[in-house]
């Protein structure tokens, strides 16, 4: 049986920000003056847990655990992984949909998207629930 750290290292990584999510949190860190992204997820919603994301600055990122956090960085951007919620987002896809009338697409907004290993979530995409994992 695989040590739970050894199984967060091997799987961080696969935390997945699209190019199109990546753009998009470009400019929301350049328009709050923000240096970070935070992905975490708390108890709630309409599955069991809610994805959170949120720009942070580096001051406020020093009241986080950064020793112990992954942090994922593409293209200028750096997105940091709450430690205390890895294990739930291990396989997540990140990614922006802009809104598309033709596609019935009505507001642009992230999507999270989980890794069906991992978790399963429910139709608004803010909303999921971890699997058991036996390794």
């Amino acid at each position: 049986m695989l040590r739970l750290s050894r199984i967060i290292r091997q799987f961080s990584t696969n935390i997945t920000i699209t190019d199109t999510a990546c753009i998009k949190i470009k400019d929301i860190l350049k328009k709050t003056q923000s240096d970070i992204f935070m992905l975490s997820a708390k108890s709630g919603g309409c599955n069991g847990y809610n994805y959170l994301f949120k720009p942070i600055k580096y001051k406020t990122f020093n009241d986080y655990d950064i020793d112990k956090s992954s942090i994922i960085e593409k293209d200028d951007i750096k997105i940091t992984i709450d430690p205390m919620a890895e294990i739930y987002l291990l396989g997540t896809t990140v990614d922006y949909i802009e809104e598309d009338y033709i596609e019935g697409i009505f507001e642009s907004n992230f999507k999270f998207i989980p890794d069906d290993d991992f978790a399963s979530s429910c139709g608004c995409g803010i909303s999921f629930s971890p699997k058991d994992i036996n390794y």
